[in-house]
């Protein structure tokens, strides 16, 4: 098993869900739609190629019928997602203050 294929399907999984919660929940969009859809294909990718890392990364039950399509079906609504997402979102509003 490929540890670093393991953590990178487990990362790509948590940024396609924190910014479907920010895009669907808040009306947030903090990334450009282009990085979000190099990501989603990324992820369907690597899924395929690396079935087994795939099954043993975070969020393997949420992610089986991911298509890289959309983030609409995820279920961006777990609270970890949540608090992430306005943690993220804080930030870049923070960030966003300092350079004006």
């Amino acid at each position: 098993m490929d540890k670093d294929i393991l953590e990178l399907i487990g990362r790509r999984r948590r940024q396609i869900l924190v910014h479907s919660f920010l895009y669907y929940q808040l009306n947030e969009n903090i990334i450009a739609d282009h990085t979000f859809d190099l990501w989603s294909k990324e992820l369907v990718q690597l899924q395929e190629k690396y079935p087994e890392e795939s099954r043993q990364a975070v969020y393997y039950a949420e992610f089986t019928k991911f298509d890289g399509s959309s983030g609409y079906d995820l279920p961006y609504s777990l609270p970890e997602m949540q608090s992430t997402g306005h943690k993220l979102l804080d930030y870049h509003k923070k960030l966003k203050g300092h350079s004006a």
